[in-house]
């Protein structure tokens, strides 16, 4: 297969399968090389496109089809482009953000989607493997501490009255 030019999706799936039917793959058979779903290539590559493959499985069709992306600037769409920038955009500040710098880490933006999904069935997960008298203990222990949060805060007020009290007594002999 000969290098082509390709600048849209509609073109890079003819392309592969293209060299698919070059190779003289069935469709069926292909979906078992690209480590597809029975029939996906049926419908990404058939004449009604009914699905469009994603971009773990483009480059998974790609491997599949023996090929490989080479991307190179279109002359002609590159001055096109520079036209439309100068007159739209405005040039990059140097206080703005710049490409590669974010305000995390890759690292932590993953460990917090995994973590958010754990975090959702941790309480419930611990639960579920208690037994009944360790959920009556736990019970008992929350009621406990209410109790002893609410006689703090009936104590506190208390002290707030009655200083209240001692110091309206104080002002009123002055």
């Amino acid at each position: 297969m000969s290098e082509i030019a390709v600048t849209s999706y509609t073109e890079l799936i003819a392309g592969i399968n293209a060299q698919r039917e070059a190779l003289g793959v069935r469709m069926s058979d292909f979906d078992d090389l690209a480590g597809f779903p029975a029939g996906l290539t049926g419908k990404a590559f058939g004449m009604l496109q009914v699905k469009r493959l994603g971009p773990e499985k483009l480059f998974d069709a790609l491997r599949a089809a023996g090929l490989r992306l080479k991307l190179e600037p279109d002359p002609e769409q590159l001055e096109k482009m520079k036209q439309r920038i100068a007159d739209n955009f405005n040039p990059r500040q140097a206080n703005q953000a710049r490409a590669c710098h974010s305000s995390t880490t890759p690292s932590s933006a993953v460990l917090t989607r995994v973590f958010k999904a754990m975090g959702r069935s941790g309480g419930k997960e611990r639960w579920r493997r208690k037994s009944k008298k360790d959920i009556s203990a736990h019970m008992r222990m929350m009621v406990m501490a209410r109790e002893r949060k609410r006689r703090k805060a009936k104590r506190l007020a208390n002290q707030r009255r009655l200083r209240a009290k001692l110091a309206e007594q104080a002002g009123a002999q002055i």
